[in-house]
């Protein structure tokens, strides 16, 4: 990952790196002096400069320059197009030229996301387009603008959908690939010329289409510079590898070395390969160049100077800094608890920038998760993703919902929050414990007041009538059910009792041992100073002799168990169903025994918050790029939010992460669905419905609500 190599260079621990086309880049702004290019890798049929320059081709007789294009006919090779590795910066940069996509001071964006606010400024500059492929990484969003926005659609083709060109291309020429997205753009072009039509392609297809396609054409045609002038088609023009005039210029993959070793690592890699290719054979140097510089395709070439990032990308790809760019949309606040989430932070966002994702990020960092979660609400920062376990005070202290859900692995069985009641044996016996009705009076233990666990207890509770739904204090809706308790947090204002008039002290009086600990000091605090806190603190006051019931996840049970001394058989586990199982050591509760089965972290927001939408269609952008499920033609910055950095784990998100998910009671995923209707009932009493994104396809709605009503929906 380049975090953990550039990380590694700039510590010293490492002296060699190799950085793609949006990585040097992206280490020219966050690291700009810190190493040195000693080579770049090229494609070894290729002899421009450049890895790629992107070029505006318009008809020679277009006037006006970048301006003169409102109201022309737009061609586009597509957001999906994959020969090419063109960021959404590279990708848009015409755009924000021509159309100004990010200046639109007389615009309202309450509730509208930033490719919203960009398509609907492109509909209103060109005057038809095809701008094929996704136009965000949410699904819905993506259909709805192209049902609203069909003119940026209408040259792609019969029965394109958007989604790729249809157009008669012609005849097959030797050496063109008519099903190349830049040539179809170009074919686009002369198809629909006009002194105002636009193509935005590669160079080095411009040179196909015009040297070998189309020869003919060419004079008739021109390169439409930034400074608005233009620069005809000739021969001459065409016969070069760089183009007379770029909006884009990318620089090509680097070799990386500390700036004390970079210059004996290229005299060294020089003579390991003194022509840059490689050497062949069965040899340690062929292998290390398969290693290094990625086999047969590709050459070295080995920079003079040694320049700094920074001064290898000058001249080439400049663009300001984030602080001083100008975006439709306000910058999304994320919130972070510790200087490594911090920097985990600061990295993404500044990738994000890098590969040109709006709305644009800011890291703000608090000492704790209770600080983030008032920030939030306060409006001094816009999102975090937290463990589940905060769900509830989330939604009923700080007036939060959840904007997205994370999804977990299957693979991995620790991933998701798999929450149990166990009974000890001798309660069942004494106690006559064998349903939930029967727990009215008796002693329970929860790892933390409000917590995932309580909140599952709860959910069963109204399930079997042993709570009134018509309860919305949680607090007292438990604190009456039993006799006493052991809640840690339960008189703690961070954890919402000050909303209640329930005086909660019995959440608290099983939390202090029945017999005397000599030395240990009891309260009812949310840390380890309580010994009951926690999942393994709640086997210890099960474990109590006065004690008949807990609730807890069951991740690691059995270590737990064992730490308290307490053997499986002498517990029972009381399904959700009212039935009695056994415990059996390394076997997996039923999940139909269980409270929950439920994903383990979500990211919150504010309430029916204005941002809601673009925040989530943000989230997904970053998981399309930074997430486990990039395809390799998409990875240009080799970046995993959710994996360990810097040695740490769960920064930013929990390491079970592996994706993202809609807070929906109709989500894809089970563990998902499951959570979102462990709140039905909170978010009925608070109003905290889940915000999700906002669909204006009255069809899709529709059909939303049609599932609502048909399917069934159990949270196991």
């Amino acid at each position: 990952m380049i975090l953990d190599c550039a990380l590694s260079l700039a510590r010293g621990q490492a002296d060699i790196g190799v950085f793609s086309e949006e990585e040097i880049v992206l280490l020219s702004h966050q690291q700009p002096n810190d190493n040195r290019v000693i080579a770049t890798i090229r494609d070894v049929s290729r002899t421009e400069p450049f890895a790629f320059e992107a070029v505006a081709v318009v008809p020679a007789t277009h006037i006006g320059g970048l301006a003169g294009l409102r109201g022309g006919r737009y061609c586009h090779p597509g957001f999906d197009q994959t020969e090419q590795r063109w960021s959404p910066r590279v990708l848009k940069t015409l755009e924000k030229a021509a159309a100004r996509t990010d200046r639109c001071a007389d615009a309202t964006t309450t509730g509208k996301t930033a490719e919203e606010m960009e398509v609907e400024t492109l509909a209103q500059f060109f005057g038809n387009a095809c701008r094929p492929g996704p136009w965000s990484a949410n699904d819905t969003l993506d259909a709805d603008l192209k049902r609203r926005f069909p003119s940026l659609c209408s040259l792609c083709g019969e029965n394109a959908t958007c989604s790729r060109y249809t157009i008669d291309m012609g005849i097959s020429v030797s050496g063109v690939n008519n099903n190349n997205r830049h040539i179809q753009s170009l074919e686009c072009l002369r198809a629909n010329n006009s002194d105002t039509a636009v193509a935005y392609v590669a160079w080095q297809h411009v040179r196909e289409f015009f040297n070998i396609r189309s020869p003919e054409l060419a004079t008739s045609y021109a390169l439409l510079c930034e400074d608005n002038t233009l620069s005809v088609l000739t021969a001459e023009v065409l016969a070069s590898a760089t183009a007379p005039c770029s909006l884009v210029k990318q620089p090509w993959s680097v070799i990386v070395a500390t700036a004390s070793q970079a210059a004996t690592l290229q005299a060294s890699l020089q003579s390991w390969w003194p022509n840059g290719i490689n050497p062949g054979g069965n040899t340690w140097q062929s292998v290390l160049y398969n290693a290094i510089v990625g086999g047969s395709n590709a050459r070295v070439a080995f920079q003079e100077g040694l320049p700094t990032p920074l001064e290898y990308t000058q001249g080439i790809r400049n663009f300001t800094t984030i602080d001083a760019s100008t975006s439709c949309m306000p910058i999304h606040r994320w919130c972070t608890i510790s200087p490594q989430e911090h920097a985990k932070c600061t990295w993404v966002r500044n990738a994000a920038f890098t590969m040109g994702i709006e709305p644009y990020i800011s890291c703000q960092q608090r000492a704790t998760t209770f600080e983030c979660l008032a920030d939030i609400r306060d409006n001094a920062a816009d999102f975090m993703a937290t463990p589940a376990n905060y769900g509830y005070l989330s939604r009923q202290h700080y007036k939060l919902s959840s904007v997205k859900l994370v999804e977990n692995s299957h693979s991995n069985p620790n991933s998701f929050s798999r929450v149990a009641a166990l009974v000890k044996a001798s309660s069942v016996e004494s106690g006559n414990i064998t349903r939930f009705e029967n727990l009215r009076g008796k002693r329970a233990c929860f790892p933390e007041f409000g917590g995932i666990s309580y909140m599952a207890f709860v959910r069963t509770a109204h399930e079997r009538g042993v709570i009134s739904p018509s309860e919305c204090d949680y607090a007292r809706a438990v604190g009456e059910l039993f006799d006493s308790a052991c809640a840690p947090g339960a008189l703690a204002n961070s954890h919402a009792i000050a909303d209640s008039s329930f005086n909660a002290t019995n959440l608290c009086t099983v939390c202090r041992p029945s017999v005397a600990v000599a030395g240990e000091s009891f309260t009812c605090a949310y840390n380890s100073t309580n010994m009951f806190y926690g999942n393994n603190g709640t086997i210890r006051c099960l474990a109590d002799p006065a004690n008949d019931v807990a609730f807890l996840e069951v991740q690691n049970i059995d270590q737990h168990l064992a730490s308290a001394n307490i053997t499986t058989s002498s517990v029972r586990v009381l399904c959700r169903n009212n039935t009695l199982l056994d415990l059996v050591a390394g076997v997996e509760i039923d999940p139909n025994c269980l409270l929950a089965f439920v994903v383990d972290s979500e990211v919150l927001a504010r309430r029916n918050d204005a941002l809601t939408n673009s925040l989530n269609t943000l989230l997904d952008t970053l998981d399309f790029y930074f997430g486990y499920n990039t395809p390799p033609s998409a990875q240009l910055v080799n970046l995993k939010i959710y994996s360990p950095f810097d040695g740490r784990n769960d920064l930013l998100f929990l390491n079970t992460a592996i994706g993202l998910t809609e807070p929906s009671s109709i989500a894809a995923n089970t563990q998902a669905r499951n959570y979102n209707e462990l709140f039905r009932h909170l978010e009925s009493c608070t109003g905290a419905a889940a915000p999700g994104l906002a669909n204006r396809n009255f069809f899709s709605i529709m059909t939303l609500i049609l599932m609502g009503v048909i399917t069934r929906f159990v949270v196991y």
